[in-house]
């Protein structure tokens, strides 16, 4: 059996280390930047900061040593996104011929954009990375409960390689070749939690919280359209599926950032209140605002974050400059093209 590292110790890469080894029996090890911290958990068999209550199995090595860490052939990374350039400058000197990478990170580069995948495949073959994405959210999964999850890659081999090693009877994997989908569905999906986070704080209403969530997925797709991305993986686990459980999960980090903005709490506030915790809803934003603006792609709801998380615009401004805008039809744009490409499709098949 092939031992699987995971890089670094917060809520995710606890929760994967422990799954994996609990309920997988793989042999796992799990590194921390922090000596103290690996120390600590390896001491109390407990991530006590990131993940209190929940065993870390006595089986998982729990390392500070990157050299041990990178032992392994097979490295799980659930950095936050604005360390993960500083990781892959450590590790790439590292790497071997063997090593493959499967990036479990939902955020984009908070200075040009990027995906997590375009940097790692700066480090090692685009065809031996693959990323991670899906409805995850760390305490319930940590806790034993059923979830599924999509493993992209532009091989199929390590798609299907990395779908393999993670699988447990309560996580199941899917595999999916639309890498640039995936990863923007998870990263621009938190965008949209912190603005039902928001919602819920101002006790807007379920049918105000329904309709934004639905036209945040149409922002998500024209987005994603833009870069090459399927229709079909946004419509599915690491599209609607992620968007769902983040927008409406107690557990979810975004949506409650959403919520104590819309109760008054200033941005650094809130970060203080996260413990050391990353919302990657927060840089997202601005990598996407950016990113959308240098294209042209209208994203209103990102636009109205944005001026919210930087400007210091309030919360109900923006949402009542979302309500008045110049009234459209719902399907435009992108969105129509794809839904007269499917038509069309769908009419060719009835001729068939």
């Amino acid at each position: 059996m092939s031992l699987i590292t995971v890089l670094q110790a917060g809520a995710w890469g606890t929760t994967l280390a422990t799954i994996l080894a609990r309920d997988g029996g793989r042999e796992v090890i799990l590194w921390t930047r922090d000596e103290a911290q690996a120390a600590a958990m390896a001491a109390h068999r407990e991530n006590r900061r990131y993940l209190a209550g929940i065993r870390i199995p006595d089986s998982v090595v729990i390392t500070a040593d990157l050299r041990r860490a990178l032992e392994a052939p097979d490295l799980l990374v659930t950095t936050p996104s604005v360390g993960v350039r500083s990781l892959r400058e450590i590790i790439a000197p590292l790497l071997r011929p063997d090593h493959h990478l499967c990036s479990t990170t939902k955020g984009l580069a908070p200075d040009d954009g990027r995906r997590m995948s375009e940097l790692w495949a700066e480090a090692l073959p685009a065809g031996r990375v693959a990323v991670l994405s899906g409805p995850n959210i760390s305490r319930e999964i940590a806790a034993g409960l059923p979830a599924p999850t999509v493993i992209a890659s532009s091989d199929a081999a390590t798609a299907k390689h990395f779908q393999t090693l993670v699988a447990t009877p309560f996580f199941r994997a899917y595999t999916n070749d639309d890498v640039v989908g995936v990863e923007l569905c998870g990263a621009l999906k938190n965008i949209i939690a912190l603005g039902a986070g928001a919602i819920d704080g101002m006790g807007a209403g379920d049918n105000a919280k329904a309709g934004f969530v639905t036209r945040g997925l149409a922002e998500i797709a024209r987005y994603g359209f833009a870069h090459g991305a399927n229709p079909l993986t946004v419509a599915g686990l690491a599209g609607f599926g992620d968007l769902i459980a983040t927008c409406a999960s107690k557990h979810s980090r975004n949506r409650t950032v959403g919520e104590l903005l819309a109760k008054g709490l200033g941005l650094s506030e809130i970060q203080a209140r996260l413990g050391g915790q990353v919302a990657e809803g927060i840089t997202t934003t601005e990598a996407t605002y950016r990113a959308a603006e240098r294209r042209g792609i209208s994203m209103p709801i990102t636009e109205q974050t944005y001026a919210v998380l930087f400007d210091g615009k309030p919360v109900r401004t923006a949402l009542r400059d979302l309500m008045t805008r110049e009234q459209v039809d719902e399907i435009s744009g992108p969105l129509a093209d794809v839904s007269r490409r499917f038509a069309d499709l769908a009419r060719a098949q009835t001729r068939d």
